[in-house]
């Protein structure tokens, strides 16, 4: 994990999660009780959206640049099989190729969709959290974003990397 607000997502499962937290001077360490299960039906449903061009999710955006955002409209994020778009409206907000200093990783969203955001780092200087209408739907877009990331040569990344 990378963002101290990392939450489960597809790189995940098989593997057991461990936290370290450091407070008033103690460590801490926690263990997940066992390997994360997969989502049931996740991989068919990633294998029916790769065949598209373009997939669209509606989203909130919870955060730009680091700065909570206090308006709840919708947005579309689209995954393409060359990009990745945020828009609002017709209006472009982010229009980025797939490249290795893309990162994208599961976050925690606060209240009712802890499991359904995400933070995507579209390039140097922008980066939003998006919190998606369903964890089905947030497991899919990163799912299809890094299958599609791989399809145009760029690196398949560790957990480090967030992509």
């Amino acid at each position: 994990a990378c963002k101290s607000v990392y939450a489960p997502e597809p790189f995940d499962v098989g593997r057991s999660l461990q936290a370290e937290i450091i407070y008033d001077g103690q460590l801490i360490k926690l263990t997940t009780t066992g390997a994360i299960d997969p989502a049931a039906g996740l991989g068919n449903y990633v294998e029916a959206l790769v065949r598209k061009h373009d997939v669209e999710f509606n989203v909130i955006v919870t955060q730009m640049n680091g700065v909570d955002q206090p308006s709840e409209s919708i947005h579309v994020l689209h995954v393409g099989k060359m990009r990745m778009k945020l828009r609002k409206g017709k209006t472009a907000i982010a229009k980025e190729y797939y490249s290795s200093a893309m990162q994208l990783c599961g976050v925690r969203g606060g209240g009712n969709a802890a499991a359904q955001a995400l933070f995507w780092l579209a390039k140097k200087g922008f980066s939003v959290v998006l919190a998606f209408e369903s964890e089905r739907d947030r497991n899919a877009a990163i799912m299809l974003a890094r299958r599609f990331a791989f399809d145009c040569n760029v690196s398949s990344s560790s957990p480090n990397s967030c992509l």
